[in-house]
């Protein structure tokens, strides 16, 4: 690859990264006078926030976080092709995590990764969201639904869209490191069933 190519590539991901950074869990709470980081599990993401303020904010935060990954890399393939788009997978999801605009706390990835996923090969997206929201209607977890969909996804990326097997490894590990608490509360039997509204700080570093 060119000297040029690579630029654009680099280019790419920081664009990618800054849309990353558009935090909805964090500025709905700021809205209602509250620091999602704060509350409930500490977390700035779609489960926490329906934990802390209620279902509705929640889909909120989910809808918002997936359309800034699909649009993300949508936007990469359209300037860099396969490349592009994996450069923008990579930057939306470090930018939701850990947004420069926000102190680098965000949340964990799991709504903007899938949005990513749906842009990159929607097949294999789709029957991801199929295993998490069973997995989920079984055991009332998020962390083990998004757990489970994350090490689903490489295969099914396999079977649907080869050329970024790869790729779908290093982005189910990179999620499987951000719920590393969660993995560990799993194992212990310690991890709490989501509740709607009112969580409390005693539930930090609850699941996404």
């Amino acid at each position: 690859m060119s000297s040029t190519g690579v630029l654009r590539l680099i280019i790419i991901c920081l664009a990618a990264y800054m849309i990353g950074n558009i935090n909805p869990a964090i500025i709905l709470g700021k809205i209602k006078g509250i620091d999602i980081r704060k509350e409930g599990s500490g977390n700035a993401g779609m489960t926490n926030t329906i934990r802390v303020m209620g279902l509705g904010a929640g889909i909120t935060v989910f809808i918002v976080d997936v359309l800034k990954g699909f649009v993300a890399v949508t936007l990469g393939y359209s300037l860099g092709s396969t490349y592009g788009a994996m450069a923008a997978f990579a930057g939306v999801v470090l930018g939701h995590c850990f947004p420069v605009v926000f102190g680098f706390k965000g949340g964990k990835g799991v709504a903007s990764a899938f949005g990513a996923a749906l842009a990159l090969n929607w097949i294999s997206a789709l029957a991801a969201l199929l295993i998490a929201g069973v997995l989920f209607g079984i055991t009332r977890r998020m962390s083990i639904a998004s757990l489970a969909a994350a090490l689903a996804y490489p295969v099914l990326v396999w079977h649907f869209k080869p050329e970024y097997f790869y790729f779908a490894i290093c982005a189910a590990a990179f999620l499987m490191i951000m719920h590393l608490a969660n993995i560990k509360r799993i194992a212990k039997g310690e991890e709490k069933p989501l509740t709607i509204g009112g969580g409390n700080k005693e539930e930090k570093e609850q699941t996404k």
